[in-house]
């Protein structure tokens, strides 16, 4: 018998106690400090017969012959030959144009191209010769996906003819959500999911967002927002943040609280900023009084998460929640972009593993004309295999299964993994205290 690889361990509710959670099993458990040093400092298995068994039996003590790693690389394997279905979600980009200029875009300086008519009948076409029949979701994307609401309709109108069922969502800026729009997004695209960022408020957000043209942008964008609310549309407001400026994204929740919080359909997440000039959110902070996220799960635990999870939404036991809640839960594959069965399309109807390929057509995998291909990205994006031994060595490997590679080559290495990891301690005493209240 051994010691799993996947333990996190640190000081309980007292002194004389250890708090353990394994990231392999999900498993949680608080012992007294003695028993802890003689069972996995002093590796007496012998002393505590019952409490080693029931250890076992959670994950934190494993067989000789288990291989941890041989397990998660099977996972990694499966979950990728698993989505080698037809596509089951699309992400498709009307236009890369967009009528704002974010200072954070990470399509910043994409050359701006409108889809064609031509190619977006392409598109319709390569939906209806490659979809998952049971399930498929389009998500309309930019640039500012609405800048081109005709080519959505185009694309939308030859997938009903062809009785091609689908849901949709869009990813926007908010400010083109006029009636007509909403009225076609409920009754022509069959949108369930409206995102929308908002990142500051007032005039901070006018200089964040950088509109073209746009008289008071901030009241126009609130104002569609309960547009979309009033007919019956799933708001989920994404807040990028600066993990050095906090104040911000907690004033922009609270007032997003005060204005909409009633609603059962809006729900806000907070997404820290990917860039090489802002300190990753992986990172400890220890010169701060708290971890960034810690110090957004105090000010908004009861409203939002600082990942998509949506506390409305609480599939199996409460402790699953729970885990979820806090990102403690394993993920089988750090990247869909190996995946078949989900793929993005450009505006030139260029097929990507990864959205945030877009703009750099050397890294496409064909295209919705000649049909796809398993490029050299493709097979970096589908490649299961961990070198890096600092990965294999790493307690949260189960969490995040190597990280983000568009992230890992496009801003470091430290910046492609799971989020949580530098509050890791203080999301799984947050965990531990709503378990033992349940």
């Amino acid at each position: 018998m051994k010691k799993s690889k996947f333990i996190i361990s640190q000081k309980g509710k007292t002194p004389d106690t250890v708090l353990l959670y394994s990231t392999f099993s999900t498993s949680m458990v608080e012992l007294e400090k003695n028993m802890y040093e003689s069972i996995f400092e002093k590796n007496d298995y012998e002393k505590y017969p019952e409490e080693v068994s029931s250890l076992h039996e959670m994950g934190f003590l494993i067989d000789d012959d288990y291989d941890e790693l041989s397990y998660l690389e099977s996972l990694r394997c499966m979950t990728l030959e698993a989505n080698k279905t037809s596509p089951t979600y699309y992400i498709i980009c009307p236009t890369t144009g967009c009528n704002a200029r974010c200072y954070y875009c990470f399509e910043k300086g994409v050359k701006q191209k409108k889809m064609t008519k031509k190619t977006a009948e392409a598109v319709a076409d390569y939906i209806i010769a490659n979809h998952d029949d049971e399930h498929l979701v389009i998500q309309w994307f930019g640039g500012e996906p609405l800048l081109e609401p005709k080519i959505i309709s185009l694309i939308v109108d030859k997938l009903h003819k062809n009785g091609v069922k689908f849901d949709s969502k869009i990813i926007t800026n908010g400010s083109l959500l006029n009636d007509e729009i909403v009225k076609k997004a409920v009754n022509e695209w069959n949108v369930k999911i409206i995102q929308i960022t908002i990142d500051a408020l007032y005039n901070e957000y006018n200089e964040i967002k950088n509109y073209y043209n746009i008289d008071n942008p901030f009241e126009l964008v609130m104002n569609n927002i309960q547009r979309c609310l009033d007919n019956n549309i799933n708001v989920r407001i994404r807040i990028n943040f600066n993990p050095l400026e906090n104040d911000k994204a907690i004033k922009t929740v609270d007032y997003l609280k005060d204005r909409f919080g009633s609603d059962k359909n809006f729900f806000v997440y907070l997404a820290p900023i990917d860039s090489k000039d802002i300190p990753s959110i992986t990172d400890e902070f220890k010169n701060q009084r708290k971890h960034p996220l810690i110090e957004l799960l105090d000010a908004e635990k009861d409203y939002c998460s600082f990942g998509n999870y949506d506390k409305r939404v609480e599939e199996g036991t409460k402790y699953d929640a729970i885990l979820r809640k806090y990102y403690l839960t394993p993920i089988p594959t750090s990247c869909y972009g190996g995946c078949k069965s989900s793929l993005t399309i450009d505006s030139s109807g260029n097929i990507f593993d990864c959205h945030r390929l877009l703009g750099h057509e050397e890294y496409a995998s064909g295209n919705v004309f000649t049909g796809r291909t398993n490029s050299e990205i493709s097979k970096v994006f589908a490649n299961p295999y961990i070198k890096d031994e600092k990965c294999n060595n790493c307690k949260l490997l189960p969490l995040c299964q190597g990280g983000c590679k568009y992230r890992a080559f496009t801003y470091g290495k430290d910046h492609a993994c799971t989020s949580v990891k530098g509050a890791i301690n203080d999301l799984i005493k947050r965990a531990a205290d709503e378990m033992n209240n349940l």
